[in-house]
């Protein structure tokens, strides 16, 4: 146990923390709804039992007391905490996902690995087990996406009335199927932390030493991130096309499931850059003969 734990601290810690911040940010989010129902409920009882004689009160009354309630659903409550609460913490949740990750590759590039292995193991054998140990982290940002998730679904109904009535974030029927849309967010979450854990591959063959690696993955990351918004959203799609398509380019809003456009289109382009982010690891690592030799060249 205590050997798991030491080897898994940075992952715990990451866990702990960011849970913690997500859920603070589901506790006032419901808190806040409590605060506005019982509000509401005090005024009712107040137009209930007092007399009133002022025409602007007398509408007041009027009004909440023949309005209908709409009680605020999941998917109100869940864009609540996304925008309020998780969005902020967008610039950090690429790191959340490769610094687990990166510790290990790094060590076993540093450590010169595939040169102790060289005669052991194919080439194509040690490629599988660092993209396994690459890879092996990726479930980090889903599960702080349930324990973003779970206190909403236990305190909030399943059906959007409130959502459609008051046109929230999410645009499309996904939401009249629940477990589709958690899947398919979760999914959508998976494949862009594999895209930040496949930016941070490629940096990490040409250089591997760890805070260098994880400040110059950051910044190719950052760079992707301008350069979407700027030349392809701002420059190409909007300009040239008419469109805001491109705001569906962006890969550092990774909880951010847009579907203003609707989810396959935002599923094909993300399958995309992670189809992209392959063939650059593939192009990263092909040749054999340089790689050991640049493993070679560490001090």
């Amino acid at each position: 146990m205590k050997k798991f734990l030491r080897r898994n601290v940075v992952v715990i810690v990451i866990l702990v923390v960011f849970g913690a911040i997500f859920l603070y940010g589901d506790y006032q989010v419901i808190k806040n709804n409590q605060g506005i129902a019982e509000t509401r409920n005090n005024y009712i009882e107040r137009c209930k039992t007092k007399t009133i004689t002022d025409e602007g009160e007398k509408k007041f009354c009027h009004e909440i007391l023949t309005n209908e309630v709409i009680e605020p659903d999941f998917y109100s409550e869940f864009s609540e905490v996304l925008i309020w609460h998780v969005q902020s913490f967008g610039y950090f949740l690429f790191l959340i996902v490769i610094i687990p990750s990166m510790i290990q590759i790094c060590r076993m590039l540093r450590n010169k690995y595939i040169l102790n292995t060289n005669l052991r193991e194919s080439y194509k054998s040690f490629i599988k087990k660092m993209l396994f140990t690459a890879y092996k982290y990726l479930w980090i940002l889903p599960v702080l996406a349930i324990i973003l998730m779970l206190p909403l679904l236990f305190t909030y109904t399943l059906t959007p009335e409130y959502s459609i009535a008051y046109g929230m974030r999410w645009s499309t029927k996904l939401i009249y199927h629940p477990v589709l849309f958690i899947f398919l967010y979760l999914l959508n979450v998976l494949i862009v932390s594999t895209i930040y854990v496949n930016i941070s591959l490629i940096v990490a063959r040409f250089q591997k030493k760890f805070i260098p690696c994880i400040i110059l993955s950051y910044i190719v990351f950052f760079s992707i991130e301008i350069f979407l918004e700027t030349v392809v959203r701002v420059l190409i799609l909007q300009r040239v096309f008419h469109t805001e398509l491109g705001m569906i380019f962006n890969i550092m809003d990774i909880f951010g499931f847009n579907d203003l456009f609707g989810i396959p289109a935002l599923f094909i382009v993300n399958i995309s850059f992670l189809l992209l982010s392959f063939l650059g690891v593939y192009l990263a690592y092909r040749n054999k003969e340089r790689f050991v030799i640049s493993c070679e060249a560490n001090n």
